[in-house]
């Protein structure tokens, strides 16, 4: 593909963590060393850069003994197609994206709590619970939202920064954000298909399996509290974020990808 100056100083500065260029399978894979992507028959091996580990590598995120590293996406990877330079973020998420949120299960115990006989015997715990309730923020949710925005606007500025600092006497200064600011940057996160049944799991299979059964005591909340969080997937939820972050023109496009389904994705958009 043919590049153009800002295109290949952009290459060049991802080509500069050659340790950590890796198979997608291999950024895939959760602390215990399994990955979410299927790798019989070769699949997955394709290799994009694992952003998590490059900006966990930068010291730019060390102030003190503070940590401030951004989220970001867990992989990186480019494409030049048609004059237009693609940027690929990948996030790599072991769970169903198809169930409904922590909140809601939440809810659903302190409504049980308090249809049961000894409710004056746990009113006060109730009521702290009631509490938690009305602060309570999923984590994976406001995770798996804040990624693509943080990568974005933060992690790759902040990482580049920390890059031309080290290489200027022999690198050309680019304007990392209005950079990004032109590219197509296409986000996708990669999550447990409703199919899948990984070898070492098939007498488990059942529980990947999602419910589409909102619980009543989330969709009654959802309606006083005007959350609508509480009787929506995780996905659902997530799209609500990405059709922002579209409009605002900070990515060019975001979805969702089955872990089953990548190795198509690669074939067809990554190669």
């Amino acid at each position: 593909m043919s590049l153009t100056a800002e295109e290949t100083q952009f290459v060049k500065f991802l080509e500069s963590f050659p340790q950590f260029y890796k198979k997608a399978y291999e950024i895939a894979e959760n602390a215990k060393g399994i990955s979410i992507l299927p790798m019989e028959g070769g699949k997955n091996e394709f290799k994009m850069y694992a952003l998590d580990d490059i900006c966990h590598s930068c010291n730019i995120f060390k102030d003190g003994n503070l940590m401030i590293t951004p989220k970001t996406t867990d992989a990186i990877w480019y494409k030049k197609e048609n004059n237009n330079f693609f940027i690929f973020l990948i996030e790599f998420k072991g769970d169903l994206l198809c169930r409904n949120s922590s909140k809601c299960t939440l809810v659903e115990v302190v409504d049980n709590l308090k249809n049961k006989n000894f409710n004056e015997e746990i009113e006060h715990e109730i009521f702290l619970l009631d509490k938690v309730l009305s602060k309570y923020s999923d984590r994976m949710l406001n995770g798996l939202a804040a990624k693509p925005l943080e990568t974005v606007t933060i992690a790759l500025p902040l990482i580049y920064e920390e890059y031309y600092e080290k290489n200027k006497d022999t690198v050309e200064y680019l304007d990392i954000r209005n950079f990004l600011k032109n590219s197509r940057i296409v986000y996708r996160v990669v999550s447990i298909s409703e199919d899948y049944e990984p070898n070492r799991q098939r007498t488990r299979a059942r529980s990947y399996r999602c419910s589409n059964i909102i619980p009543s005591a989330c969709k009654r909340l959802a309606n006083e509290k005007h959350d609508k969080e509480l009787a929506a997937s995780y996905e659902s939820s997530l799209q609500t974020y990405y059709r922002r972050y579209e409009r605002a023109g900070i990515v060019y496009s975001a979805g969702f990808v089955d872990n089953i389904a990548f190795n198509n994705f690669i074939e067809n958009y990554l190669k």
